[in-house]
């Protein structure tokens, strides 16, 4: 009968929070799905993807050719019709033909820097999803706790009201169980409100619009435990290849390589062709060509501080990738401690307190229905399961946060995510 109550209560409760009875299943996998589609980051890492590869084409095309028309040797006061000589000349200029191959090479990377900042902006959009979906199931978990908890309270509180009124029971027990009941009902409001802003928090990790209701799905993985075993090593080796920040510190410094090479390029001379079609009083069969080299006259100045230029900004982006490689990795081994330090506080609460916690409220449920113990003794007991098992989901929660915060650093799964659905 307690337990179609509790069930009863808190599916009353969850329809009161969503507002409707009708609600969509989602999946872990389908929230990351629907995520990704809607993000808007993500669109916009997407677009800069196309733009990166507008930006190659327009970087290695040559200059626009010219065109141009002359009349010369016009006597004065007549019009341009009685010139003397006429020319109709094209002409094209472009770089040293080396400089098109390093300039395509630096927008390629470019265009691997777009698609790497799409892979990190996915990555932190399905870091904030799997943040988002597991903090739900946590509030979903302790609002069970919480109803589960009204229950008892109320039941005891009225017991003590009746013990009270026949005389078998003090003034001091009835008034310690309606404290104990109101601080209880409290309590309940207090994490209805922490689920709906859970739910508000990952509607938004979706990409939905928070202002209406969209709130109405049904997750149907669960909020278990499943044991893994990780190594630092491991994911340190693998850094390098997986971590978006760090391939995109290696891609910069590539970039200021080549920035490099074209700046000692710059010495290189610039060339010019022309052709001429000519025509001299009535006769129009003359033409022409032209061949111009640039001769870098002003190189200590112009060449000189490109090239002091393009090196220290090689010299500031290799520090900055060793820099970021070695933040990285400090960062991968903080949360490797944390990890572990969750997995033991998980596997504590399994193994020992939370076995315990319920032996002793059974224990103690047992001994107050035959009057061996007071109320005050039943309600420590009861505390300490409902304490334990609130510790146990916030414990629960803060390991799968630490498992997301380190894919999200190594830029791969820890774990398969399969294990944990139903």
């Amino acid at each position: 009968m307690k337990k179609r109550f509790v069930f009863f209560a808190v599916v009353l409760i969850q329809f009161c929070i969503y507002g409707q009875s009708e609600r969509k299943n989602l999946s872990l996998n389908d929230a990351i799905e629907l995520g990704i589609k809607n993000n808007q980051e993500i669109k916009s890492a997407v677009e800069n993807i196309s733009a990166a590869k507008g930006k190659f084409w327009s970087g290695i095309s040559l200059p626009q050719p010219e065109l141009g028309i002359s009349y010369e040797y016009v006597p004065v006061n007549n019009s341009l019709k009685n010139f003397g000589e006429r020319s109709v000349e094209i002409s094209q200029s472009f770089e040293f033909p080396s400089n098109y191959f390093l300039k395509a090479n630096k927008f390629i990377k470019g265009e691997e820097i777009a698609v790497n900042e799409l892979t990190f902006t996915q990555r932190k959009v399905i870091s904030k999803i799997k943040t988002g979906y597991y903090k739900v199931l946590a509030k979903q978990n302790q609002l069970k706790y919480a109803a589960e908890n009204l229950e008892i309270s109320e039941d005891f509180y009225k017991k003590a009201e009746i013990k009270y009124a026949v005389g078998v029971g003090s003034n001091l027990e009835k008034l310690t169980a309606k404290v104990q009941f109101t601080e209880v009902l409290n309590n309940l409001e207090t994490v209805k409100n922490e689920l709906t802003n859970a739910n508000s928090e990952f509607i938004f990790a979706l990409g939905l619009d928070t202002k209406s209701d969209n709130s109405g799905y049904e997750l149907v993985d669960s909020l278990v435990f499943v044991d893994h075993q990780l190594t630092l090593e491991n994911l340190l080796q693998s850094l390098e290849v997986t971590n978006a920040e760090i391939i995109a510190a290696g891609l910069n410094n590539d970039v200021a390589s080549v920035e490099k090479s074209l700046a000692w390029s710059s010495l290189l001379p610039n060339f010019n062709l022309a052709y001429f079609k000519q025509t001299l009083g009535a006769d129009n069969g003359f033409y022409g060509a032209s061949f111009g080299v640039s001769v870098p006259l002003w190189f200590f100045m112009d060449q000189r501080g490109k090239i002091l230029e393009a090196d220290a900004n090689q010299s500031i982006s290799e520090s900055e990738f060793q820099l970021t490689k070695n933040e990285i990795a400090l960062m991968v081994k903080n949360a490797f401690i944390n990890h572990e330090n969750n997995m033991k506080q998980v596997r504590l609460y399994l193994n020992e307190i939370l076995p315990l916690a319920e032996e002793i409220y059974r224990t103690a449920e047992r001994s107050y229905d035959a009057g061996e113990l007071t109320y005050i003794e039943y309600l420590q007991a009861k505390q300490t399961l409902i304490s334990s098992r609130n510790n146990y989901i916030n414990a629960l929660y803060n390991h799968y946060q630490s498992d997301f915060i380190l894919e999200e650093l190594t830029g791969q799964n820890n774990f398969d995510k399969t294990e944990l659905e139903n």
